[in-house]
Order: structure tokens, then sequence, then C-alpha cells
């Protein structure tokens, strides 16, 4: 599951490193309405995941959830092949949207495992779990950038449908399908949305803006270090690939240790510690600490969102986990937008200051509303 799950990530991420220049070439209009263009392109599909997250949680209790994971690999595979043959950009636009349908069914997958596994495992192999996705989205980036300049992007979009196919064929011999839920479960009712579910979502976003936001404004940080923009397009790269790893490895090694400690303690540690070094990047001693710090921030906060879910998770509630999953897509679709428009009425020192506000006090509501989460009862549908 996990390494099928590493082919998605990898593939949705190898995708958006080499739209914009596919679009570029193929557009028949002015610069001006091709960066529009571009700009819809590519945010359509997270829009559209952040909606779509919930509803397969739901799916998984009326119809095979291994099936529903092999069709959405399947259908993704048949995308990739059907965008390198295009050069329309409307109808690239709604391969696109149908993409963002099934972007969301890494819920699945998190529901799978959390239907394979004791509640003793649950938050390690959940962490396993987000840390093959982070790891495709680590090396998806780089691999469109090689794969574009050796085959050009038709033979790129070819690449990614054959890595999604393997990770098809993966699941098909590997995977172990789990039952049903006895009892449909609706999306809207009590047991989906509440208020812990709402403090859970609402953490894992702004969690998810933390780790997301700084690509956005990475010219105005190099700019701060008197680093000229020919360098610094190339160090960006570099960068996020450092700090993209330091979350890999965090998701992993936290949620491993995770069964030594209650979970909602071990959250709250992470992210006050993840926090502090977010304020710390205000400091400006030099690109080095700079990068240090971001990478020792990213590997502290990244692993309380699987910790997050492995707390419903536990629960097997399909709704629920989709719901919780869909944080991740917002807040990858709105830090890049939260980050520039801050970052347009003050400075960077704001910015990090305010991100770091904004987290602690959502997480004293998170604490807040779970004081009494292990003694609540179960609210019928």
């Amino acid at each position: 599951m996990s390494l099928s799950q590493f082919g998605i990530s990898f593939s949705t991420t190898f995708i958006i490193v080499i739209l914009p220049f596919f679009v570029s070439e193929i557009s028949p209009y002015s610069p001006r309405e091709t960066l529009l263009w571009v700009g819809w392109i590519v945010g359509s599909s997270g829009i559209i995941m952040t909606f779509g997250s919930a509803f397969w949680g739901t799916l998984t209790s009326r119809f095979s959830p291994k099936a529903l994971f092999m069709r959405a690999l399947f259908t993704h595979t048949i995308l990739f092949i059907l965008m390198s043959l295009t050069s329309n950009l409307q109808i690239l636009l709604v391969l696109r949207i149908i993409q963002g349908m099934f972007g969301g069914i890494s819920t699945v997958g998190f529901i799978m495992i959390s239907a394979s596994c004791s509640k003793e495992k649950l938050s390690a192999h959940v962490g396993f779990f987000q840390t093959f996705m982070t790891l495709g989205q680590l090396t998806g980036p780089p691999a469109a950038a090689l794969m574009a300049s050796l085959f050009g992007y038709r033979g790129a979009f070819i690449g990614a449908s054959i890595v999604l196919f393997t990770a098809f064929w993966l699941c098909y011999f590997n995977v172990t399908d789990v039952p049903l839920r006895p009892k449909s479960e609706r999306f809207f009712s009590p047991r989906t949305l509440n208020r812990y579910t709402a403090s859970g979502w609402i953490l894992s976003f702004i969690v998810t803006i933390q780790i997301t936001f700084l690509p956005s404004v990475l010219p105005n940080v190099f700019e701060q270090f008197n680093i000229g923009r020919t360098i610094a397009v190339k160090w960006a790269g570099v960068v996020v690939m450092l700090y993209t790893g330091s979350a890999t490895l965090g998701t992993y090694l936290w949620s491993k240790v995770s069964s030594r400690f209650s979970k909602e303690r071990l959250i709250v540690l992470l992210i006050v510690a993840g926090t502090l070094f977010l304020s710390l990047l205000a400091l400006r001693q030099g690109v080095f600490h700079f990068v240090i710090l971001r990478m020792i921030q990213t590997g502290l906060v990244a692993a309380t969102i699987p910790l997050v879910i492995s707390i419903f998770a536990a629960e097997k509630k399909g709704g629920v986990i989709g719901f919780l999953n869909s944080a991740r897509f917002a807040g990858n679709a709105l830090g890049p937008v939260i980050a520039t428009s801050v970052l347009a009425l003050s400075n960077l020192t704001v910015l990090y200051l305010f991100l770091g506000s904004l987290t602690i006090l959502i997480l004293f509501g998170f604490t807040f509303s779970f004081r009494h989460f292990e003694d609540r009862v179960p609210v019928r549908d």
C-alpha cells in the first residue's frame, strides 16, 4: 500500500513541475492569457482533491476499498497518457479536474492501513504510509526535470504513467482487501462532523500550511540574504528537497516512537517545538542557518498529521478519515496564497510570527476540545 501511494504522490508532484512549461509550449494564447491558463490547470486538481478526499472515505462502506484504490491508480495511468496526447488547453483542464476527483484516494489507503493492523501499531503504520507519501513528493520534482530534459514533456507524462501502472500491479498482487463496514456511513452526521474532528481538521490544515508555505516566498527569502536570482533559482529546488527530506524522516521516526507516549501530548510537544523553530526563521543569521532551522521545523511538525489521523483511524470511520485527509489538500492549496498575501502587506518576519501565532492559537483549541475525548460517548446517526 505504501509503495502504491508513493507512485501516486510521485506522479502528482511530478506533473506540477512540468505543467507550466508544457502549457506555455502548446498555448495558442498571449503570454498573459497563458499565465491564467497555467494557474487554473495547475490549481484545479488540488481544489477538487480537497472535497474529493472525504467522498472517497464514505464510499469504502459501500464498495471494496482495494477495488476503489486500484481503479483510481488505473484512472491516473490513463489520464497521464491522454495528457501526453493532447495539445488543447481546454481538454488538458478537464483532464486535470478529473485527476483531482481521483486525487483524494490516499484516504482509502489510510482506511485500509487502519483496518489491517492492531491499535498498538496503528500510529507507526499510518506514519510509515505517510512517509512514503512524502517521499513521493520529495522525489517527484527532480525526476520530472530530468525526465523532461531527456525525453521531452510528452515523454515525461508517459514515464509517470509507467510508474502508476507499476503501482497498480503492486497493489493487485500484494494487497489484501479489507471488509466493508457493516453499516453505510453518511458524511454529514455527528459521527463525522463534530468538535473533535473539526479541531483535528483545523490543526492538520495549519500544520500543512507550515510545511507548504515557503516555496511561494523563496525568492524573497533569498533576496534578504543578498543572493542573486540566477543562483537562487538553482538552489531553490535543493532547499525544498532538504526540508522535505527532513519532514519524511521526522514523520517516520516520530510515528515509530508514538506508541510510547500519549498521542495528544506528543502532538502538542512537536507543534510547540516546531513553531518555535518557525519563529526563529526571523533571525537573519545566514542562509545556512535558515535551511537548518527549516529542516528541524518540518522534521518536527510533519509527523503530527499522521498522528492526528491515527487518533480517529482506530475507530475505522471512513468518512472521518476522509474529512481529516482533506485538510492536507486544503493546506496545499491555500498555503502559498496565505503566505504571499501576508507578505504583500508586511515582511518575512511578520509572516513567520503570524503563522506561528495562528498555529499556537489553533493548538490551544485542539487541546481544549480533546480534554474529554477518550471518555466521550459515540453519537448515533
